[in-house]
């Protein structure tokens, strides 16, 4: 099963994101979901062919689910003809280059975006193409005596800006009803060389402080990044 999404005039002209298992091909998905057809809706609403296309293939596995896409059909990328981004998770391991896809790919000098050591990583490198990491989250902390919940996720931002989104849910009186909200933090675009995580832990107090200690992979980004080629984005 895959479903695919669509937003139109955001950071990019025609923003994708599909999520399901297997294989990503035209074939996998509803008929009103095809490529062609949601390209049909932009041109039909906005007269043209958009000129920027991201598409991000969703990590089920980070949610906790035992399936995600392992490849992605050469076939269903050339149809998006300007595609400036492609965001992959760890679990894609097999693109297959043809010259069509090829000539995409340089001419729009996509982004590849990924974890680091991963598929995506050697995909751009041997492609010559720019690699930044994806959005990751990096601490979850839940206070002991109250139902809040905070979740950091570290944010690549497409003009270059580094931030980190914190957001606090608090449930409220039912089931459809939660409090709380998103709050940003800025870091440089390169802070990965200048900050230790306990800077960066310094951000926040308490329990919340020591969660992104802890936690592990803000550490295990901070190491692996002084060492990989970044592309640190458009205006840094």
């Amino acid at each position: 099963m895959s479903l695919l999404d669509y937003e139109f005039n955001s950071e990019y002209d025609l923003m994708l994101s599909v999520w399901g298992e297997g294989i990503l091909r035209e074939s996998s998905l509803p008929d009103f979901q095809q490529p062609d057809e949601i390209l049909k809706m932009y041109s039909d609403k906005y007269c043209k062919y958009p000129k920027s296309i991201s598409l991000y293939i969703k990590d089920p596995m980070a949610c906790g689910y035992d399936y995600g896409y392992v490849g992605v059909e050469s076939a269903f990328l050339e149809k998006l003809e300007t595609l400036k981004e492609l965001i992959l998770p760890p679990s894609v391991q097999d693109i297959q280059m043809t010259v069509k896809l090829e000539s995409i790919l340089n001419d729009n000098n996509t982004l590849i975006r990924g974890t680091f050591d991963s598929f995506a990583e050697k995909f751009a490198v041997e492609n010559n193409l720019r690699f930044r990491h994806s959005d990751f989250v990096f601490a979850v902390y839940e206070l002991e005596y109250a139902p809040e919940l905070t979740q950091l996720t570290m944010q690549f931002n497409r003009d270059g800006s580094v931030v980190i989104k914190e957001d606090i849910s608090l449930p409220g009186s039912s089931s459809s009803n939660n409090l709380g909200g998103s709050f940003y933090h800025r870091l440089t675009p390169k802070f990965y060389q200048t900050d230790t995580v306990e800077d960066v832990a310094d951000k926040f107090s308490g329990g919340l402080r020591s969660a992104v200690i802890k936690d592990g992979r803000l550490a295990d980004f901070i190491a692996k990044a002084k060492s990989h080629d970044l592309f640190t984005g458009y205006n840094a």
